[in-house]
């Protein structure tokens, strides 16, 4: 197989590799036009400041469908047959992934074996113009044996690359059992922006996650929206802590209350319709709807870390998203749901007080989130997630995600 090998004398600074922006990291590389991730490449550069014993460097390529049992063996390996997802353990569905123009899934080679050592899955959406990172895995065979600082800044050199000018926001869920991952990924300019509390499951133990996200600068100077963000109270600090870092300017803080029509509330409540589905992995999509009106609100439901996610809604007035959030909350509570998590809009006061004054707290601000179609530009949003149980006091987070803690007077208690 023929490879591709760049920049084998050149030196750089882990300081200098600490972006804020993808365009300040790309920008430390000058190679990206000659990036082949099909036949394959391997980026030989050294970091100064790094004095560990040499370790394999990767060939970073695209995944091949002879590769689907490997990818298999590697989660299972891994994950010792507990990873949360199922989906990521089943030959069908990985080879689908695969195949999908939105979903680059990455290949850690052996430079002298070619044997697979890990991978790492990256899920496009174009029309939000977002990139989603999941997975990145490291057969045991090859822990601490296999350069991953340098499979991570590879990967994300070719990502940027490539899709310079279609992806504005680069973002993961970064595992704060151990500090890996958030070390690994910050010379890329992914930073922490939210917490998200007893989110996830991994060895059947409950992990918290931190929300971490890199952004093109055009994200954050040119294609932000120009309207000024209207907040309530509780969200200041949240916004704050992300203008530390994006300098996002003025914001509003509405410190009306919550007015409601009783009597419509009695009326709607009378009028809810839920359904739900269920696929093959256990993944439970749920439909709110209040009869005779345009408002919904569905979720997703995984079963298997009692978490609900990917919440969407409309409302025609705020009395169907009062209802709609109780009824979420209803759910909640049947499924014994551990976590929850949904993304408000940062210019729509009322229905951020109608999730907060139902228990969800906000743990983030996002800058530029959402892509707006009709404004053609992008929206705030910020983050509202509840949870229960205790969070584990021996989180492991860098200096930015333990401000971040700091600013969201989160304490490492039960409440």
């Amino acid at each position: 197989m023929a490879v591709q090998s760049y920049l084998s004398n050149l030196f750089v600074s882990r300081s200098k590799l600490l972006s804020d922006f993808t365009q300040n990291y790309l920008d430390s590389f000058n190679f990206r036009e000659n990036i082949n991730l099909h036949s394959g490449t391997q980026f030989r550069f050294t970091i100064r400041e790094r004095t560990k014993p040499k370790k394999i460097n990767p060939i970073i390529r695209k995944a091949r469908a002879s590769d689907v049992e490997d990818i298999v063996y590697t989660y299972k390996d891994v994950y010792e047959g507990t990873h949360p997802y199922r989906e990521m353990e089943d030959p069908t569905h990985i080879l689908k992934m695969i195949e999908k123009e939105n979903v680059e899934w990455l290949i850690f080679e052996h430079p002298n074996t070619g044997e697979i050592c890990g991978c790492f899955t990256l899920v496009l959406d174009f029309k939000d113009m977002k990139g989603y990172t999941r997975g990145f895995v490291v057969k045991k065979k090859f822990e601490g044996k296999l350069d991953v600082i340098k499979a991570f800044l590879g990967s994300f050199i070719a990502m940027f690359a490539k899709y310079e000018g279609k992806i504005f926001r680069w973002y993961g869920e970064s595992r704060t059992a151990h500090s890996k991952s958030q070390y690994c990924m910050r010379p890329s300019g992914f930073k922490p922006i939210a917490f998200l509390p007893n989110k996830d499951v991994f060895f059947h133990k409950v992990e918290s996650d931190i929300l971490i996200i890199s952004y093109d600068q055009k994200a954050i100077s040119d294609m932000r929206s120009k309207e000024i963000p209207t907040i309530i109270p509780e969200v200041v600090d949240c916004f704050r802590y992300s203008s530390r870092r994006y300098a996002l300017g003025k914001y509003k803080t509405y410190h009306s209350p919550l007015f409601l029509d009783q009597k419509r509330l009695n009326s709607i409540s009378n009028k809810i319709i839920n359904r739900y589905s269920k696929d093959r992995f256990g993944y439970q999509k749920y439909n709110i709807h209040i009869k005779e009106t345009e408002s919904y609100l569905s979720f997703l439901y995984t079963p298997s870390v009692q978490s609900i996610e990917k919440v969407e809604y409309h409302a025609e007035s705020i009395e169907d998203l009062h209802v709609l959030v109780r009824e979420l909350i209803n759910e909640a509570f049947r499924l014994q749901v551990r976590y929850m998590e949904v993304f408000v809009s940062a210019y729509m006061p009322q229905e951020q007080l109608v999730f907060y004054e139902l228990g969800l707290i906000p743990r983030g601000y996002l800058p530029s989130w959402k892509y707006d179609i009709v404004t053609s530009n992008f929206k705030d949003y910020i983050l509202f997630n509840r949870f229960r149980g205790q969070v584990a006091k021996d989180i492991q987070l860098l200096d930015e995600g333990k401000e971040l803690l700091d600013c969201l007077k989160f304490t490492l208690h039960r409440i």
